[in-house]
């Protein structure tokens, strides 16, 4: 019989949506980059505006243009040629990374939604397997559980590469389905959240995150807290 898997979102769901934005503002400043206002930031993170707005003042700093070839040495592997697009790509993310790992020391467990980690745990010793499926990178979301010492095992991590070529939550979920029955997807916002009825798994949305709108109608169930979570998944 195959597993039946629970997957929950990183950013905004099993982390607090603080934690990102501190991140960028450690970003913005390693860059010289005026701060925006609450709300700049929370418009531009909703529309990913920031992404195009931080390459803008990494093609400025380091004099890289998308038309550049830049050879590459992958870890442990073979060489490769990168865009000048691809390049600005891994230094906006190397950037975020570096700060994601600041916030994720500064503050160790505090980082993620208040009692997530016994919700997790009880949903484990249910018998089901745990994924994270995110549009973070992996480097980003495994080196945060290892600071912190998360008390959670995750048995699958779908998650990004340091270019951005999977940003696609319905890919990645179609992988991980290959894995067992996905039972259900957790997560902040409507794209974590749309796989959902494709895959045939139950939708729960979670409120203390970054959502984006209508997601309480498309959810399939909605929770305030996270102990909630432990009403839904018997």
């Amino acid at each position: 019989m195959a597993d039946n898997i629970v997957v929950i979102d990183f950013s905004g769901t099993l982390i607090m949506p603080f934690v990102a934005e501190e991140a960028n503002i450690k970003r913005y400043k390693n860059l010289g980059m005026n701060l925006p206002s609450e709300k700049e930031h929370k418009e531009m993170h909703a529309t990913k505006a920031h992404y195009n707005i931080v390459k803008q003042h990494i093609a400025q700093d380091y004099g890289i243009t998308d038309d550049m070839k830049i050879y590459y040495v992958q870890n442990y592997g073979s060489e490769i040629k990168l865009s000048g697009k691809d390049v600005k790509t891994i230094i906006m993310t190397d950037l975020f990374r570096n700060a994601m790992y600041q916030v994720a020391k500064e503050h160790g467990n505090n980082i993620f939604a208040e009692g997530i980690a016994n919700v997790l745990q009880k949903i484990k010793s249910r018998g089901y397997k745990l994924a994270i499926i995110s549009g973070i990178r992996k480097d980003i979301i495994t080196g945060m559980l290892a600071i912190t010492k998360f008390p959670v095992s995750f048995d699958f991590i779908y998650a990004q590469d340091p270019v951005l070529s999977r940003d696609d939550n319905k890919f990645l979920n179609q992988e991980l389905a290959k894995q067992g029955k996905i039972a259900f997807i957790i997560g902040d916002k409507a794209d974590d959240l749309i796989p959902a009825k494709n895959l045939g798994a139950k939708s729960i949305f979670v409120k203390w995150g970054h959502p984006t709108g209508g997601e309480e109608t498309m959810a399939d169930f909605t929770v305030e807290k996270p102990e909630e979570i432990l009403e839904i998944i018997k």
